[in-house]
């Protein structure tokens, strides 16, 4: 027992000593969870004293920490757990699977609804990891990496990214690494878990530039949606990059557009100031121990949104189970500098530009068809004047006011016009999406056509007045009726001919 006590006093000694050469040490308190010094700082000392503190303890398996209480400032040193590593062939595999998943599951699935090929064929699988499955990998490889690289700067272990396999639509969960020291101060905090959004978001920007010019330049025609269906929605800042190019209201988003949409929106999940995220370690660093205020405000607004998008409140959900406190850092004296407080101002300001309240909107398909000028205005009568023995051509547009495909009826119905000796016929349809066209020739009184939800059918309708009219009526009036075939639904058109 004696040998023990002169052990446990010898280890003591040793620990005291280590303090010693980084601050000057007038007070020790042993208890049995941790050696406590109290220790003078000069102005400006703390940080260096302490990282060199930390450095020389943690290879003997003990962490230091640092507080000010009452005045004192207090050094705590206890055991360091020791930390399990998993081997590099689990970070191996783990990326194997996702890649493949990635490229089969991602980008060939997303290939192949946004060219129409094959699910699993060998256009879709290469296409698809070119377009999607590599940039998508790339953004959330360099997220991780910025972590890992600047937490091995500040001397914390750190595992290698663990990426995670997924099913359609992105092949991935993404990826985390794991952090096995505690982080040593709030400089150190705010560096590590601001590093892998920013990285992340840098990279995401020219992999969504890229992909909406894609998207502009691409003769694809928009899917067409055979049901109800979910639409993504863009953040503020992909908007805005949107700008850039000449795309039409509704377009067929390139694979690699939707990576970077995808890249930007995991930068705005990682940056919500709430538990152990990326942008907790950021709210932590700058608030301190208010932190656990915004984390709070954070779970319960991402509650509130569930109302919009269920998948937030899953989110919340899994934060309160993981914690929504954070730990402080070994450090949490030194405050930070101006510098690094506008580096979180400017991971506030991506996290406000890249987050999506609702990222999901779910259309319920409604059939529904309208009668439209050019311009897009809905129009029910038409207006124009004939001679006896002229004709006239009458333009206007067919528009498919649901969310899926239909069959559309186009018809005349001349009220007896054509038994005194009117002409009334169609002559050609066009039917354009974005900057895609097709004609349709008819030259019949009727034409039954497809037409889906981001189409418009642009029609032509000539009118040739008999050449002797008697009695000479002042005005005719026919209608044309554009009838959904399988839903049963109407839009009517009025024509009424002024003859003069």
């Amino acid at each position: 027992m004696a040998r023990d006590v002169s052990a446990a006093d010898a280890e003591v000694e040793s620990i005291k000593g280590a303090v010693a050469r980084f601050f000057p040490v007038h007070g020790v308190v042993v208890t049995p969870m941790a050696i406590t010094f109290q220790v003078t700082i000069g102005p400006g000392d703390l940080d260096a004293a302490f990282d060199g503190l930390r450095q020389e303890l943690v290879p003997r398996n003990y962490i230091p920490t640092v507080t000010q209480e009452k005045g004192e400032t207090l050094v705590h040193v206890q055991r360091r757990p020791t930390p399990r590593f998993a081997r590099r062939e689990v970070n191996a595999a783990l990326l194997v699977v996702t890649v493949l998943t990635t490229v089969f599951f991602g980008g060939a699935y997303n290939w192949a609804g946004y060219a129409g090929t094959p699910w699993l064929s060998p256009e879709s699988i290469g296409w698809g990891a070119v377009f999607f499955s590599i940039p998508l990998l790339t953004i959330l490889g360099a997220h991780e990496m910025g972590h890992y690289l600047v937490a091995k700067r500040y001397k914390v272990h750190a595992s290698l990214p663990f990426f995670l396999p997924s099913i359609p639509p992105l092949g991935t969960f993404g990826a985390f690494i794991s952090m096995r020291d505690p982080i040593p101060s709030r400089r150190a905090l705010l560096d590590i878990g601001v590093s892998g959004p920013l990285i992340g978001f840098a990279i995401a920007i020219p992999v969504t530039l890229v992909g909406l010019g894609l998207s502009a330049s691409s003769p694809v025609v928009p899917t067409d949606p055979t049901g109800s269906y979910e639409l993504i929605q863009p953040s503020v800042f992909f908007a805005f990059l949107s700008l850039f190019f000449p795309l039409p209201e509704t377009y067929a988003m390139h694979p690699m557009a939707f990576a970077g949409w995808v890249g930007l929106f995991v930068t705005a999940i990682n940056l919500l100031p709430a538990g152990q995220l990326d942008g907790g370690h950021v709210a932590r660093a700058l608030l301190g121990n208010r932190q656990h205020y915004l984390s709070w405000a954070a779970v319960l607004a991402l509650f509130a949104m569930g109302t919009m998008y269920v998948g937030w409140f899953i989110f919340g959900m899994l934060i309160l189970m993981l914690g929504i406190r954070h730990p402080p850092p070994l450090n949490d004296v030194t405050k930070l500098d101006v510098g690094r407080k506008l580096v979180g101002a400017a991971a506030v300001a991506v996290l406000l530009l890249t987050f999506i309240p609702q990222p999901f909107v779910f259309v319920q398909a409604q059939p529904g068809v309208a009668f439209e000028d050019p311009t897009g205005r809905a129009i029910t009568l038409l207006g124009e004047n004939i001679t006896v023995g002229g004709s006239v051509t009458l333009a206007f547009v067919v528009n498919n006011t649901g969310g899926i495909r239909e069959r559309v009826l186009l018809r005349i119905d001349p009220r007896n016009l054509d038994g005194f000796g009117w002409t009334l016929e169609i002559l050609d349809l066009e039917i354009r999406s974005g900057n895609a066209t097709r004609t349709i020739p008819v030259q019949a009184d009727n034409v039954t056509f497809d037409l889906n939800a981001t189409e418009r059918a642009f029609a032509r309708l000539r009118v040739a007045a008999p050449p002797v009219l008697v009695p000479k009526p002042p005005q005719v009036t026919f209608f044309v009726y554009a009838d959904l075939v399988a839903a049963g639904r109407r839009d009517t058109l009025e024509v009424v001919l002024t003859l003069v």
